[in-house]
């Protein structure tokens, strides 16, 4: 699992949750994420490429607890833009075995 150690996040007027994070190179697949309501979130990217984010803001949580879906940039420094967005569906469960003890 990776780290994503500088990440932000938006809320946007709507309410919709942003996560801007570092550009990759491969393409998502079917990504989503795997949420229990704590301050950490699991993000599966695509297969064998698994992200956690970490330390959320209360705000964020709030509402992530009440998100089916999130949109994610992803953001290019070379570019100084954004490489691609697209929606990402979540996960809401009990216990997150990956992010417990954080």
């Amino acid at each position: 699992m990776e780290h994503e150690n500088d990440y932000q996040v938006i809320i946007t007027h709507e309410g919709t949750l942003v996560f801007l994070i570092k550009s990759r190179e491969s393409e998502p697949e079917k990504p989503f994420i795997l949420y229990d309501g704590g301050a950490h979130a699991t993000f599966y990217r695509r297969e064998n490429e698994t992200v956690l984010w970490d330390y959320l803001n209360d705000k964020v949580i709030d509402y992530l607890q009440n998100s089916e879906q999130v949109v994610v940039f992803e953001l290019d420094d070379a570019l100084e833009d954004i490489s691609r967005d697209y929606a990402v569906y979540v996960k809401h469960i009990k216990k997150n075995v990956f992010t417990d003890g954080l």
